[in-house]
């Protein structure tokens, strides 16, 4: 395991800072843009066109093929400066290595570089009810008939489905097959008809994810990603992009620098809880042991292995971590915790309580805490196949 960048990559780091320096402020107007989704549309553009997207992505297909370390770096400096993540995270991070590394040459050059320029927005629909932690026991079924497949049934907590272009999703192609061997993974353009999109409003009162129907939606057989039936391994791969990434640890940072300035803010100069200093010193301490677990996860990576269960490792105490947190900084807060931005007093922009609430989802999103927890249990500790859910 390497711990430390080279001299060139540490001098790639300031070029990067200095892009940034010039650039964020179209960052920084996407919030207050007219039209935010086509603004953050041109953000990513923009950083794609100055060669900051796709890294690793080989160049026939809009990508750098630079190293590895290189994305890591970019994704370190664009958390630590607090841009916005790019509102085609979803294809960038997940689905976009899965068809690098699955798809045909034709569904490459058709989708990467539009993934890549935010042409088109992707949203992931594998969780349903009833098939959320039991991804495998999922019930959207898709039958063939002639170049198509006509897919029907219900996804949920499908993150930017209220805009997306495109939906990459798991149906079952074969009911009569064990559950894990009968499923399939195809690319479904979201104009299609037969698709109803509805908002799920979060505890925060946010609206981060949504349900989606398939009433008998017609998916052309060429937006077969692998082979029929053969979409869990793909998934598997899918759900490994998902999970790994130094990118978090970087959010993590900034979440416990938060935490120690809004402790500062809210007390008498030079005063600060003694509990409170060693609530943030322990947060640190899992804070870099989440940052080596990273850099292992990078050095497996570099060496041409797969994150594995290192992933559902830092997927677990990660997720824990945001919420211990969140739940600080609600306690530190005490009752201005519940102050709306409107007031004078108010602490955070009045998004403690919304941030607590949406902390809690990270138990959920990307695979519950529970899948990790069997995924670690089985790989890593050598215990037996659990008979629920599946990783």
């Amino acid at each position: 395991m390497d711990l430390a960048f080279s001299p060139a990559e540490e001098d790639y780091r300031q070029r990067l800072r200095a892009w940034i320096a010039a650039n964020s402020y179209h960052a920084a107007a996407i919030a207050k843009a007219s039209d935010p989704i086509q603004a953050a549309r041109d953000w990513q553009r923009r950083l794609w066109k100055a060669g900051y997207v796709g890294l690793t992505w080989p160049k026939t297909y809009g990508g750098q093929e630079a190293k590895l370390t290189e994305q890591v770096i970019v994704a370190e400096e664009i958390a630590r400066a607090r841009l916005p993540a790019l509102i085609n995270a979803v294809g960038l991070s997940i689905l976009g290595p899965t068809l690098v590394l699955h798809a045909t040459d034709e569904q490459r050059r058709r989708f990467l570089p539009k993934i890549l320029a935010a042409d088109e927005i992707w949203c992931q629909g594998f969780s349903e009810p009833g098939a959320g932690s039991d991804l495998a026991a999922l019930r959207t079924r898709a039958v063939l008939d002639g170049d198509s497949f006509v897919v029907t049934g219900q996804k949920i907590w499908t993150s930017l489905g209220n805009i997306a272009d495109w939906c990459f999703l798991l149906v079952r192609t074969d009911p009569d097959a064990p559950k894990r061997e009968g499923i399939s993974y195809l690319l479904c353009d979201m104009k299609s008809p037969g698709i109803t999109v509805r908002p799920v409003r979060n505890a925060g009162g946010g609206v981060h994810f949504c349900e989606m129907f398939f009433d008998e939606v017609r998916i052309p057989r060429v937006n077969l990603v692998g082979p029929l039936h053969g979409g869990w391994k793909i998934a598997r791969s899918t759900l490994d992009h998902e999970r790994s990434g130094l990118s978090g640890v970087i959010a993590l940072e900034n979440g416990v620098e938060r935490l120690w300035r809004l402790a500062h803010a809210n007390r008498e100069p030079g005063y600060l809880d003694r509990s409170l200093r060693q609530q943030a010193a322990w947060y640190w301490i899992e804070l870099e042991g989440l940052r080596y677990l990273g850099f292992r996860a990078l050095s497996d990576q570099l060496a041409g292995r797969q994150p594995g269960p290192s992933a559902s490792v830092g997927k677990l105490f990660a997720s824990r971590l945001r919420q211990k947190v969140a739940k600080s900084m609600l306690e530190s807060a005490g009752p201005l915790a519940c102050l709306t931005k409107k007031s004078p007093h108010v602490l955070a922009r009045g998004r403690l309580v919304a941030g607590y609430f949406d902390a809690l989802g990270y138990s959920i999103g990307g695979g519950t805490s529970e899948i990790m927890r069997n995924v670690i249990a089985e790989k890593v500790l050598g215990l037996p196949r659990s008979s629920g859910g599946d990783e």
